[in-house]
């Protein structure tokens, strides 16, 4: 699972939470699960299914947003990306042999990687909008092991 963080300052939580839920949809993700804490927002949303799994679609998504007053941690979890490479990566290589296996992992390695770009690109047009130009979002950073908690 890889999982990147960015601080937001200045922006409507629930209205950003509402957009991403959805950017998530209009992307054909189902949602499984929602929770809305005091000051912390967590969406589940998933894209799979028998024909995804052939062609290495199964995406996971999870975004949490928490803080207080005007600052706010957002962190974009993402995962089914490694283990579900396995599939059409070895359907690939019966067919094609491994030449193909590794075209195959390569095609849905850049999969994951467009869509964690276009994600970021989205929440930066979407957080200066609802800023109105007084919002600000810092750049993502990987979260590394020593940070989870």
């Amino acid at each position: 699972m890889r999982e990147e963080r960015v601080n937001l300052t200045n922006v409507e939580v629930s209205q950003l939470y509402d957009s991403t839920r959805q950017y998530l949809e209009n992307l054909k993700f189902d949602i499984i699960h929602e929770d809305n804490i005091d000051n912390y927002w967590s969406l589940k949303a998933h894209k799979g299914g028998k024909i995804n799994t052939i062609t290495g679609s199964i995406r996971d998504v999870e975004i949490m947003i928490s803080g207080s007053e005007n600052n706010y941690d957002l962190i974009l979890r993402t995962g089914a990306w490694g283990r579900d490479i396995f599939v059409p990566a070895a359907l690939a290589a019966v067919v094609t042999g491994w030449i193909g296996a590794a075209a195959v992992a390569g095609a849905e390695v850049y999969r994951a990687y467009t869509f964690e770009k276009n994600f970021w690109r989205w929440l930066n047009t979407t957080v200066n909008a609802l800023g109105k130009g007084n919002a600000s979002i810092s750049e993502p950073v990987l979260v590394g092991a020593s940070e989870k908690k």
